[in-house]
């Protein structure tokens, strides 16, 4: 009974939540309360084929409308696909910016919306999973990223914002996504997937996954260096080459990328490190911790990374798909 009261109050706080957006003064701020609304919980861990996720499909699919995005076909913004795991449906979240002129060419933008669910356990009070890193502030980012861009005049090819469902068993929707492409994947200019966010405060360095079988790690290197962005790689970023949805691009040979901030505090010196619960736990939740300042900045690598590759799309090339293939 408590889930259920918290599962109907959770659709009712999505009718208050989806309403409100565009009044909000900075994008931190906008971030901040998506995340807060997706790792409640009242969504239960967004758990595949949950109320809670269908709640949260919903709530980025106003969000998408709110902004202004087309939706991907019959004016909708949900393509349902097969989960062959389970016997239910699942849905990715699908709008886009048209380019300024005709044009088969786009950059995607996704994030993973599904998380663990509810997993009850003998001794344990706290059993949601609320994926609060991983990756409602990741989903609050593409929300914000998109909205930029609606906010801005057309661009030169036209961007997609994915919000993939069924990732975390099995990169599902992803998969599904570049079957069913909204554009030829054959003229998909790269993915910029955003799983995880900078929520650690202001920093000057990152690292991008992968790092292996692609030719175009250089090329980002150079549009980000002189913007003030410091590469700084660790080398365990090799390990997690078929971890994220990147993996459903980059194994058909479609350049992708994953960008994660590092601890380089702003002007040099080492941040400390930070106490996060850990992902894939009743843990991960927003926390005292947690630092909403350097939200713009990991944006804003993001769509420099967009905006160079909008105006300069060239070759990228995969030189290795077999590296991001189980």
């Amino acid at each position: 009974m408590v889930h259920l009261f918290k599962q109907r109050l959770g659709i009712l706080c999505l009718l208050l939540y989806s309403t409100w957006g565009m009044s909000q003064s900075t994008i931190s701020e906008a971030v901040k309360n998506h995340t807060t609304y997706l790792s409640t919980d009242m969504l239960g861990g967004r758990g595949s084929g949950s109320v809670g996720s269908h709640l949260a499909a919903a709530y980025i699919a106003r969000q998408f409308k709110v902004i202004g995005l087309e939706p991907m076909e019959n004016d909708s913004y949900y393509q349902v696909f097969p989960n062959p795991t389970t016997t239910v449906s699942e849905t990715n979240i699908v709008g886009f910016i048209r380019a300024a002129k005709p044009s088969k060419k786009s950059i995607v933008f996704t994030a993973h919306y599904d998380g663990y669910g509810i997993r009850p356990a003998e001794g344990k009070t706290d059993f949601i999973y609320n994926a609060a890193q991983d990756n409602a502030v990741g989903v609050a980012a593409l929300i914000e990223m998109a909205r930029i861009y609606a906010n801005a005049p057309p661009p030169e090819h036209n961007l997609v914002f994915v919000a993939t469902g069924a990732e975390e068993f099995g990169l599902f929707g992803s998969e599904y996504y570049v079957g069913h492409p909204m554009f030829p994947s054959e003229e998909l200019i790269i993915c910029l997937n955003i799983d995880g966010f900078n929520i650690s405060g202001p920093r000057e360095d990152y690292y991008i996954f992968p790092r292996q079988g692609i030719d175009y790690l250089d090329k980002i290197n150079n549009v980000l260096g002189p913007k003030g962005w410091h590469y700084n790689s660790p080398d365990w970023v090799d390990g997690l080459n078929k971890s994220f949805d990147t993996a459903s691009f980059l194994s058909k040979g479609i350049p992708a990328l994953t960008l994660w901030m590092g601890n380089r505090l702003k002007g040099g010196g080492e941040a400390a490190p930070l106490k996060f619960g850990a992902i894939h736990s009743p843990e991960d939740e927003i926390n005292d911790n947690w630092s909403w300042e350097g939200v713009e900045g990991h944006l804003m690598i993001y769509k420099t990374i967009a905006d160079h590759l909008l105006l300069n799309p060239g070759t990228l090339r995969v030189t290795d798909p077999s590296l991001f293939t189980e």
